[in-house]
C-alpha cells in the first residue's frame, strides 16, 4: 500500500477498520454483512431460485426468512424448525467450537453469547475457554494474569482500549462472569506490530523473518472474496483500486485468528478444551470466514449461532451494498433478539491528548466542549484530574468512566510555566 495516494489509504484503512471493528448481521435481501450496513439487493441471482425464495423464505435458509425471525425464537437453518434454549445447547455440546457472531455494540448479541457460555460451563466445567477477537496475541500473558487476579481492572480497561474501539459497557455482564468463573480468555487478533507491517507494506513488502511469521494464507475462496468485494464497491470506483491490499489484510486477519484457535486446542494445555469463539459476524456467518479456515487446520466439529435483531436501528447502518447472492448457510442456528443500546452514555472531555514528559499535553480542543468551556487551550498540560496526579492519556480515559454529564471535575494544567486551576462540566460525546 505503499504507493496509494492519501485519500485512498486512508479509505483502505478506514474500511479495514470497518469490517474488523463492526462486522455483524444486519440482514436484508439474501446476504448477511455487518452491523452497519444496508443491503440494497442482490446480484447474479437464478430467476427460478428467486421465486423459491419468495414463496420459503430466502437463500440462507429453504424454510425460513431470516429477517422475520421473532425475538425470543431460535431457529435450526437448514430445517427451518425453531427449538428452545435447552434443545439449542443439546445441540452445540457435542461441538469443539462453537462461533457466535456478533454486533458489537449490541447489548442482546452478548446477552446470548453469555446464556450459551453459562450452558457449556454447567455441562463441561473447568473444559470451556472463551477466544475472543478483541484481543491481540500480544496481550496473552496479560490476560492469563487477569483471569488470575494478578492484574486490577484498571490495567484490564487500558488494555482493552489498546487493543479494541468498542465500549466496555456493551461486553460488561460477559466479561465479569469469565472473571468470576476463570475461564481462561484466547486472544486470537495478529500483533499490533505485523498488522501495521501489512498495511504499510503488503506481503510482498515483507522481510524473509516477517513473511515467516504469516500464517498459511487461502485466498482462493470465491465466496469470501465476493462478499468483500461487495463491500468495498460500496465506496465507489476509486475504493477498487485498493481491493487486493485490503483484501489481504482481511485474510492475514482471520487466518492469524483460525491459526491460534487450531493450535491452541491441539495444545496439551487445550486438547481436552471446547471454546466458545466470539467474533464479528462476517468472520463467522456463512462459514468462510473463521469456521472453513479453522477446520483446514483442525477439522473439528463446530457449530455457529448468529444473534439477528428485526429492530436494528437504521442510524447505525454506514454502506448501501448490492450483495452478491451466495448459496451458503448463513449459519446452524439463528437466535432472534431485540436491540437495546447502553442506557448510560460515556462522557467526554472534548480534547485530544498526546504523551508529554510531565503529564499529558492537550493537542486540540473541540469547540463548545467541556474543555473549550472551561478555558482550557491547545499546548496546555494537565498534571492532576480531581486531586489525582495525571502521568498518562489512560488517567485521563479512566478516570472519565467513573463520570456522568452534568458531573463537575477538577483540573490542574500548567500553561507556559505557570499552574492554572479550572473546572469543566461533563457532556456526552465519543471524544476523551
Amino acid at each position: 500500500m505503499k504507493n496509494f495516494d492519501t485519500r485512498l489509504k486512508i479509505l483502505g484503512t478506514f474500511l479495514f477498520l470497518f469490517l474488523i471493528m463492526g462486522c455483524t448481521a444486519r440482514k436484508q435481501g439474501a446476504f448477511i454483512l455487518n452491523p452497519h450496513t444496508e443491503t440494497v439487493g442482490t446480484e447474479n441471482h437464478d430467476p427460478d431460485s428467486e421465486s423459491a425464495q419468495e414463496s420459503s423464505g430466502s437463500s440462507e435458509s429453504p424454510y425460513q426468512d431470516i429477517t422475520q425471525i421473532e425475538e425470543g425464537k431460535i431457529v435450526h437453518l437448514r430445517t427451518g424448525l425453531t427449538v428452545s434454549e435447552l434443545q439449542l445447547m443439546n445441540h452445540l455440546a457435542p461441538a469443539r467450537i462453537i462461533y457466535a457472531g456478533e454486533v458489537h455494540d449490541s447489548i442482546e448479541d452478548h446477552r446470548v453469547q453469555l446464556k450459551i457460555l453459562k450452558a457449556l460451563l454447567e455441562r463441561f466445567p473447568g473444559k470451556i475457554v472463551v477466544g475472543m477477537e478483541m484481543f491481540r496475541r500480544s496481550s496473552q500473558s496479560f490476560l492469563d494474569q487477569w483471569i488470575k487476579g494478578e492484574a486490577d481492572d484498571k490495567a484490564f480497561l487500558k488494555r482493552w482500549y489498546e487493543d479494541w474501539s468498542h465500549n466496555d459497557a456493551y461486553y460488561k455482564a460477559l466479561l465479569a462472569f469469565i472473571k468470576e468463573n476463570k475461564i481462561p480468555i484466547i486472544a486470537l487478533r495478529p500483533t499490533g506490530e505485523m498488522s501495521f507491517k501489512m498495511r504499510d507494506e503488503g506481503r510482498e513488502g515483507l522481510s524473509f523473518n516477517d513473511q515467516k511469521k504469516l500464517p498459511e494464507i487461502d485466498a482462493d475462496d470465491p465466496y469470501h472474496r465476493d462478499a468483500v468485494q461487495s463491500i468495498f464497491r460500496g465506496h465507489g470506483p476509486g475504493a477498487s483500486k485498493q481491493f487486493d491490499s485490503f483484501y489481504g489484510m482481511m485474510l492475514f486477519w482471520e487466518e492469524t485468528m483460525a491459526e491460534t484457535i487450531a493450535d491452541y486446542l491441539s495444545s496439551p494445555e487445550g486438547q481436552d478444551k471446547k471454546m466458545l469463539v466470539m467474533a464479528g459476524g462476517f468472520h463467522v456467518g456463512y462459514g468462510y470466514g473463521l469456521p472453513r479456515r479453522t477446520f483446514r487446520r483442525l477439522p473439528e466439529p463446530y457449530q455457529v449461532v448468529i444473534a439477528h435483531s428485526q429492530d436494528f436501528p437504521d442510524e447505525k447502518k454506514m454502506l448501501n451494498v448490492k450483495a452478491p447472492n451466495l448459496p451458503l448457510p448463513l449459519a446452524d442456528f439463528v437466535w432472534g433478539v431485540g436491540y437495546q443500546d447502553l442506557t448510560e452514555k460515556k462522557v467526554r472531555l472534548g480534547v485530544m491528548l498526546e504523551q508529554f514528559q510531565s503529564g499529558v499535553r492537550i493537542s486540540d480542543v473541540f469547540p463548545k466542549s467541556p474543555a473549550a468551556l472551561s478555558g482550557i487551550e491547545k499546548g496546555d498540560i494537565i498534571t492532576d484530574f480531581d486531586g489525582i496526579p495525571i502521568h498518562e492519556r489512560f488517567d485521563i480515559i479512566y478516570r472519565l468512566q467513573s463520570k456522568k454529564p452534568g458531573d463537575k471535575v477538577t483540573l490542574k494544567i500548567i500553561r507556559d510555566g505557570k499552574i492554572i486551576e479550572t473546572e469543566a462540566v461533563m457532556a456526552v460525546s465519543g471524544h476523551p
